[in-house]
């Protein structure tokens, strides 16, 4: 049985999480509240093993109230409304969340996740995502593993690499990481970040480690490691704009 608290200011969208949850056999909700003033003595006397956490709310946001606890001895999913920068914070934390208005479908693949261990909540995530979320920038990137999660340096990342419906991420000193994520994932997370470029629907590169380019339809880019990436040939004026820039 997965015990579950809800935490939402709004009474309809702990309503609509409840029918949801009412449908599923093996969880039971142990409470729900709308104050966040209240939601952390609710969490640790009910203990639950997973919290619905909404993260506009007055007060105190989710990263905020989360941010109180000295440890989690529960996963959290975040329910947001479409919030870029929210979402944003959330992905390059790897931290699981859903989109409202939320389905019984969406309800079901957490929960299955859950099951199969692979919702990570740590200290550092809810540090990072409180920093971030206070305007403070990031230079560390959560990284979901098949072993777990790796915290590593942005500036550090040489180039990723499309792996199916994973990514492989080279960094500077050569090592690799599998990520369980897909490459348009960290597109998102880079975003706005002037070093990374999608160079090619398989590659996002940091443009300090280009160790040099060839010309040709598209043309190559070598990287550090020697390594030679396509480029894309719709990619090639936008990247020798910014390849002048660095």
């Amino acid at each position: 049985m997965i015990k579950i608290v809800i935490v939402d200011d709004e009474k309809h969208c702990i309503e609509t999480l409840e029918h949801h949850l009412n449908k599923i056999d093996h969880v039971q909700i142990l409470a729900s509240t709308q104050s966040s003033t209240a939601a952390k003595s609710i969490i640790e006397e009910q203990m639950p093993d997973l919290v619905f956490l909404d993260i506009e709310m007055p007060t105190l946001n989710g990263f905020d109230l989360l941010h109180q606890f000295a440890n989690i001895p529960f996963k959290v999913v975040f329910t947001t409304a479409y919030d870029q920068y929210a979402i944003k914070a959330l992905k390059i934390n790897a931290l699981d969340y859903l989109l409202k208005p939320i389905s019984k479908k969406d309800i079901e693949a957490v929960l299955e996740k859950l099951s199969n261990n692979e919702i990570i909540n740590t200290i550092d995530q809810v540090n990072n995502i409180h920093q971030f979320a206070n305007g403070k920038l990031q230079d560390t990137i959560a990284i979901s593993t098949l072993s777990g999660l790796q915290f590593i340096k942005i500036e550090n990342i040489m180039y990723l690499d499309a792996n199916s419906g994973y990514t492989t991420i080279i960094l500077n000193d050569q090592s690799k990481l599998l990520a369980s994520k897909n490459i348009s994932t960290f597109e998102d997370v880079l975003e706005g970040n002037p070093l990374f470029f999608r160079a090619h629907k398989s590659h996002i590169i940091n443009l300090k480690f280009i160790k040099n380019y060839i010309r040709g339809e598209g043309g190559e880019i070598i990287m550090q490691d020697n390594t030679s990436i396509a480029l894309s040939r719709n990619k090639k004026q936008e990247f020798l704009a910014m390849f002048k820039k660095v």
